[in-house]
């Protein structure tokens, strides 16, 4: 339903208002009624209706001071009918140039008001249908942008783009809130909404589906979010199996620093699912020990590298270098954030191969338990190799549907563009797939070569041409992907014993 507030100095009006006209036929409510200006305002202030039926001649505020006060301080003013008691053609004019919908001349006439109510709902519902239309489409392109730079895509156009969009200078502080929650998108905003009001942050949900919601400006735009995180945390139910986290981060230099913003948030946010502990935590309340923060990125990345061997002593081996703590640093915290990062690691590499990263860990965390869990170097290492050795069969069986699906996508494509010029080094680039190891996936999968796979599809289109005996052996070698004639008839000799004409003659 929509809200009404009706303005006047007459208690008599404001009941007939009330009660004659049928405000429920045409979508509305009515929300309040005012007797002077500045109730009215402070009505319209709260309740935000989307209508206001007002006389002109009210005490301390006019209704048409009340119009233009509307127009210029709200972000969306109300829409106005102004009721009035005087043929007063000055009236009428003024209300023109405020824009207000109608004018109308008492006593009230039920059925004038009832006409212009079916007017005016139309107009708002078609407002509020473009509205919404307008703030999807923005959402998404939003949403779109920022995780271009979040992922770590760069250039100036980008940037500019972004901070057009919403409004950042350079240089300016900016500020980043993620929310990792099991609550339903739609009402996780929907208590944003709530609890910002009119001046809420921009939202985005990244890749991994959490909330994020970006600030930018003076200090108390990172003050904002962070009361925000703290009530949404403080809002959750305690009997909730899984707590909500909320990090912030934070940073100087404008949209350029907005990529390390929400790294600091991400790493903030990991650290307190990690501890299993929910509530709100900035980037710069993190432990400040080296062992907390440090990853042996060189160490990490030769055991995941080792996974693709799948040589289980290979990779036990790496394993324990990835383990071993520097001397004089506390072992069990050392090697929990270790083994954090490498859990993303390879959750990380099975999405790249268009695996579930999310799916694979809670398999693993429900056979093997979490990290949070766990509380001796034994058991660590324990989880470590059975972690691995998981990992290493995941990304072998998704690496081969992988190839399987890319294989499938180029043979679809050499069945539907096999008339134009194809070569497999460009089908590689075009698939991103090294060119030789292309050519023995697609020996593999389809059992020919892809020369011996492309001649024999176009064959058998020429093949479909000569039986219609409409075009000439010319335009059936064009038509089939062969420019060349002569070539065309060695081709298709070679494949099927005998000449395209005898072949013609023969059908």
């Amino acid at each position: 339903m929509m809200n009404v507030l009706l303005v006047d100095d007459e208690p008599w009006v404001l009941e007939d208002l009330r009660t004659i006209v049928n405000w429920d036929k045409y979508g509305f409510r009515v929300c309040g009624e005012a007797s002077n200006g500045s109730s009215a305002w402070s009505l319209i202030e709260r309740l935000q209706p989307e209508l206001v039926f007002t006389d002109i001649q009210i005490p301390s505020v006019s209704g048409l001071e009340l119009i233009g006060r509307s127009q210029h301080k709200l972000a969306k003013p109300p829409r106005f009918v102004v009721l009035s008691g005087y043929n007063n053609f000055e009236y009428a004019v003024s209300a023109i140039d405020q824009r207000v919908d109608d004018y109308l001349l008492k006593p009230i006439n039920k059925d004038e008001i009832e006409a212009v109510l079916d007017q005016v709902s139309r107009k708002i519902r078609e407002e509020t249908a473009q509205g919404k239309l307008h703030r999807h489409n923005r959402a998404l392109y939003v949403n779109s942008l920022l995780n271009r730079l979040i992922q770590g895509e760069v250039g100036i156009e980008l940037e500019n783009e972004v901070a057009t969009l919403l409004n950042i200078r350079s240089g300016e502080e900016i500020s980043c809130l993620l929310i990792e929650t099991k609550m339903n998108e739609e009402e996780l905003k929907r208590q944003i909404t709530e609890f910002a009001g009119l001046k809420r942050p921009e939202l985005f949900t990244d890749p991994e589906g959490r909330m994020v919601m970006i600030a930018s400006g003076k200090p108390p735009a990172t003050a904002q979010l962070e009361a925000l995180g703290r009530r949404l945390c403080e809002e959750w139910p305690s009997e909730a199996p899984v707590p909500v986290i909320a990090a912030l981060g934070f940073g100087q230099r404008g949209v350029s620093a907005l990529r390390s913003i929400y790294e600091k948030a991400l790493v903030a946010l990991k650290w307190r699912r990690y501890w299993n502990e929910g509530g709100i935590i900035a980037c710069n309340e993190l432990p400040r020990s080296e062992c907390m923060k440090e990853v042996n990125k060189a160490a990490l990345n030769s055991l995941i590298e080792r996974l693709s061997s799948n040589r289980a002593e290979e990779i036990e081996a790496a394993a324990d270098v990835l383990l071993a703590a520097p001397s004089g640093l506390p072992d069990i915290e050392y090697v929990r954030i270790q083994l954090s990062a490498l859990e993303m690691g390879i959750s990380k590499k099975l999405k790249e191969l268009g695996g579930d990263g999310d799916a694979f860990m809670r398999s693993i965390q429900a056979a093997f338990g979490t990290l949070t869990e766990t509380t001796s170097f034994p058991a660590f290492r324990r989880y470590a190799l059975a972690l691995c050795l998981s990992g290493a069969a995941a990304l072998c069986e998704q690496r081969e549907r992988s190839e399987c699906r890319t294989i499938f996508r180029v043979v679809q494509h050499v069945d539907q563009k096999f008339r134009e010029k194809l070569q497999l080094q460009e089908l590689a680039q075009l698939f991103h797939i090294n060119p030789i190891y292309m050519g023995q996936l697609f020996k593999q999968q389809t059992g020919k070569s892809f020369r011996e796979y492309l001649n024999e599809k176009r064959i058998e289109e020429a093949k479909r041409l000569l039986r219609q005996g409409q075009l000439s052996i010319a335009e059936v070698a064009a038509n089939s992907g062969y420019p060349n004639t002569d070539y065309f008839k060695s081709q298709f000799k070679r494949i099927t014993g005998m000449a395209p004409s005898a072949y013609r003659r023969r059908e």
